[in-house]
């Protein structure tokens, strides 16, 4: 299956998501992988600016990830989001692209991010490296999964493994957000979005009024005549 997909289409995911609060608990001896703190090059890129040209629109910004980059998170999503009977799998869904497509992004929400994504995709392989003598892209499944389980769980972190964890979290919450704005996720849900009303209106149910007009008797107001 090819793998390509509108940058145009990818921006459509892009939107805010806060981290959630970790914490340590004991789980595994071994020492992590260093984290590395090196400094990220700066964007350079501008955005759309306050008046896009939406008759025109364009992406004025170069994408990030390398295509080892790009698979390590397809197989990261694969394992967050597997198939089953509603939905693909996440690494199927180009959710790797919609997050080149966030930490791309000149703006300060997406910037945060992106040296977050940028060391936890290294520490990674890191970790893989020397824990099984392979990058995360060369291991088992089972190897990752050993990986992920010291980070995974927010009350079950591994001590020293905090900040890998903050990144597993903020990864996973962008895999949450990239899955969920696609059909695909409305329909796991159940979401049926917006559905034009065949025939008549037939107006609100008695119970949709009768909570207006509480609502309204509450603030002192009175109900229009019709």
């Amino acid at each position: 299956m090819s793998r390509d997909i509108s940058r145009r289409v990818t921006l459509a995911w892009v939107a805010a998501a806060s981290a959630l609060p970790y914490a340590a608990h004991a789980q595994d001896a071994a020492a992590p992988a260093p984290w590395s703190d090196a400094t990220i090059a700066p964007l350079t890129a501008t955005g759309y600016g306050s008046d896009p040209d939406l008759q025109h629109p364009s992406v004025p910004w170069p994408l990030t990830l390398n295509p080892h980059q790009r698979e390590t998170l397809r197989i990261a999503a694969d394992l967050m989001l597997p198939a089953d009977k509603h939905s693909p799998s996440g690494g199927t869904l180009h959710l790797d692209a919609f997050l080149d497509e966030w930490i791309s992004a000149p703006y300060p929400d997406q910037q945060r991010d992106r040296a977050l994504i940028l060391h936890g995709l290294e520490w990674l392989d890191a970790e893989c490296r020397q824990r099984f003598n392979t990058d995360f892209a060369g291991a088992t499944n089972d190897q990752r999964r050993t990986v992920f389980d010291l980070i995974a769980w927010r009350h079950k972190i591994a001590p020293g493994y905090e900040r890998q964890a903050q990144f597993f979290a903020r990864m996973r919450g962008l895999m949450m957000i990239g899955f969920y704005s696609l059909p695909e996720g409305a329909a796991d849900i159940g979401y049926m979005g917006n559905k034009p009303s065949l025939g008549p209106y037939a107006g609100p149910t008695p119970e949709a009024l009768a909570q207006l007009k509480e609502a309204m008797a509450n603030m002192g107001l009175k109900p229009a005549k019709a």
